[in-house]
C-alpha cells in the first residue's frame, strides 16, 4: 500500500478547502483507510471539526494529524504513507513554505474556486506557481473545482468560462453548489453524507468518485533533495 497523496490548496483563505477535505475524507473513508494533515494554524479548522466528530463517531478509517512546517509534512508523509490508502492535506490560506512543499509531495492538487472576481485575482497568482511546481514534480496533476456555484447566475456563467479560456489549468466536470449544507454539517462535526441534503450528498459522491479516477494509475512521488526544490520550498519564507 502507497497512499495517493491529494492537496487542496489555494492562496486564499474563505474558499472552502477544509469544508471540501472534511467531506472528501469522510466519503473515502468508506472504503478505504484516509489520513487528514492540518497544515493551517494556528486556525486549524480541519482538526476542531474532527474533533468534534471523535465525540459523535468511533472512527475506523479516518485519522488526522497536524504539521506546523515543512520538514513536519514531509515527515508525516515519509511515516504514513505505507499504511494507508489516501492521504489528504488541506492548506494554509496564503502560500508559504508548506503549501510550496505540499504542491511538490502531491498526486493531485485541488484548487477549490468560486466563481468571482476576487478568488480569480489571487488564482492568477496560485497558478504560476502551480507551473512552477509541476517542472520538480513530473507527477503531479491540479484540477480546479468550482465550489460555491450559483446556479443559472449569469455573472457566475461567465467567469467560469473566462477562467477555462485563459487558465492553462482543467476544472473538474463535478461543481459543488451553494448549499449551506456544507456549512452547517461541518459546524457539527459532520459530513454531508450524515445532513440532510441529498442534492450536496450526491454533489460530494460525484466529485470523489472522479478524483478516484484520476489518480487511480498515479505515479509513486519522490520528492528530490535538490538545491532547485529546497530553493523552491524556502521561497515561501
Amino acid at each position: 500500500m502507497t497512499a495517493k497523496v491529494i492537496s487542496i490548496a489555494q492562496a486564499k483563505g474563505g474558499v472552502g478547502k477544509s469544508t471540501m477535505c472534511a467531506n472528501l475524507a469522510v466519503t473515502f473513508s468508506q472504503s478505504s483507510k484516509v489520513l487528514m494533515i492540518d497544515c493551517d494554524p494556528p486556525q486549524n479548522s480541519l482538526s476542531a471539526w474532527f474533533s468534534i466528530r471523535s465525540n459523535l463517531y468511533e472512527e475506523t478509517g479516518l485519522s488526522l494529524v497536524q504539521a506546523g512546517d515543512y520538514t513536519q509534512l514531509i515527515d508525516l508523509i515519509e511515516k504514513n504513507k505505507s499504511s494507508y490508502d489516501f492521504i489528504l492535506i488541506d492548506g494554509a490560506p496564503h502560500v508559504n513554505p508548506v503549501v510550496r512543499a505540499m504542491l511538490l509531495l502531491s498526486n493531485l492538487v485541488i484548487v477549490p474556486l468560486a466563481p468571482s472576481s476576487v478568488e480569480i485575482w489571487s488564482f492568477n497568482t496560485f497558478e504560476a506557481l502551480i507551473h512552477e511546481a509541476e517542472k520538480l514534480n513530473k507527477a503531479l496533476k491540479t484540477k480546479i473545482c468550482w465550489n460555491r456555484v450559483r446556479r443559472r447566475v449569469k455573472s457566475s456563467e461567465e467567469i467560469i468560462q473566462a477562467t477555462a479560456k485563459d487558465s492553462k489549468l482543467t476544472a473538474l466536470k463535478n461543481q459543488l453548489t451553494f448549499r449551506v449544507a456544507y456549512m452547517d454539517s461541518f459546524a457539527e462535526g459532520c459530513s454531508v453524507y450524515e445532513w440532510t441534503d441529498p442534492i450536496a450528498s450526491a454533489e460530494v459522491w460525484s466529485l470523489s468518485s472522479a478524483i478516484k479516477r484520476i489518480i487511480n494509475k498515479a505515479e509513486v512521488v519522490k520528492l528530490s533533495k535538490s538545491a532547485a526544490v529546497q530553493n523552491f520550498i524556502k521561497q515561501g519564507i
